[in-house]
């Protein structure tokens, strides 16, 4: 039986059945670290599952950063340095990753703290995780306030990009499932993706048709 929710009875929910609905309604997101670097130079993560991809040319990724009301020290980090990373997620440390969500003190490194390892490169000076297998280096291009919520929309061009050779097609698709690439639905609940098919670019009047290769 399909059950019918009014705004009004999304509203009048318990807060944290409310949030456990609306953060798995809308499916499953990406899951990355976000390297940031403090003004004291202590390396920082936060977990995100609120990447977009915006543009390819120029390659642009934005995120959403919750309301300023506590203090954030991944965008503070963001805004004083201009660069952050993003990387990406897999099953071999995702527990590491999750543990990076708690609120450690400004002088602690989360790196430290779940067990995971700094990468820097002479290009880029936000540190990357060295555990992942794909890695970008972004620079702060702009930020846009959400009215609606108070949060705010965090936007990064690519300057760089580190990833597993062998996880790179040909044609330039990547391939997330062989680089064991999980997925997050909500704040809690981590799922490793199947590639189901590739499938032909969709024209008028043509069948569906599936992709050989990747």
């Amino acid at each position: 039986m399909e059950k019918h929710f009014t705004l009004d009875d999304i509203l009048a929910m318990e807060p944290f059945y409310r949030r456990d609905l609306m953060n798995t309604v809308s499916g499953f997101r990406s899951c990355q670290l976000l390297g940031s670097v403090s003004h004291q130079k202590v390396p920082n993560l936060g977990l995100f599952n609120s990447i977009t991809h915006i543009g390819a040319t120029p390659p642009l990724l934005g995120f959403i950063m919750r309301p300023l009301t506590v203090p954030r020290q991944t965008y503070h980090n963001i805004k004083a340095q201009g660069f952050f990373t993003l990387n990406q997620v897999t099953t071999d440390f995702y527990r590491q990753a999750h543990q990076a969500s708690a609120k450690y003190g400004e002088l602690e490194s989360e790196f430290e703290a779940v067990g995971l390892t700094p990468q820097f490169s002479p290009m880029h000076p936000a540190p990357y995780v060295e555990e992942s297998p794909i890695k970008l280096g972004l620079e702060l291009q702009e930020e846009h306030h959400i009215k609606a919520n108070d949060t705010i929309f965090i936007v990064g061009r690519v300057v760089e990009m580190l990833i597993d050779e062998s996880l790179i097609a040909p044609n330039g698709h990547v391939l997330l499932e062989e680089g064991k690439v999980v997925s997050v639905a909500g704040l809690d609940s981590y799922f490793e993706p199947k590639l189901l098919s590739r499938l032909a670019y969709a024209r008028p009047g043509q069948e569906t048709s599936e992709l050989k290769n990747p």
